[in-house]
């Protein structure tokens, strides 16, 4: 299935795209400025992974959820951000992670989920 990564963190960005390199997987990152709702209606059915600190990104996953994407969504927010974590929740993201628990779990993450 295909991978959407909305990140505009460099650091973020590169570490996936090392890494999917590296696993021989194929992401799509969404481009820089575009509504992450639009991106994924493209994407079809797959996967994005977004982070959820991103100003507009819930409003943009609660879009995508609106209009019935069939899009699995994995966020990932800083530790400290609980408030943050319930309101992702909420807004339809399907596994919500720390920073440090998609580091630890990026090479997982894209094989499983980059087709």
């Amino acid at each position: 299935m295909p991978l959407l990564v909305s990140v505009r963190d460099l650091v973020f960005r590169s570490k996936i795209h090392a890494a999917a390199e590296r696993l021989g997987v194929t992401v799509r990152f969404a481009p820089r400025g575009a509504r992450l709702s639009d991106a994924a209606r493209e994407l079809g059915q797959g996967t994005v992974i977004a982070d959820l600190s991103e100003p507009g990104v819930l409003d943009e996953v609660r879009a995508a959820r609106q209009a019935g994407l069939p899009v699995r969504v994995i966020g990932f927010l800083g530790h400290v951000e609980v408030e943050l974590a319930g309101a992702a929740r909420a807004a339809g993201v399907d596994e919500v992670i720390s920073r440090g628990q998609f580091v630890q779990r990026l090479d997982g993450l894209l094989t499983e989920h980059a087709g």
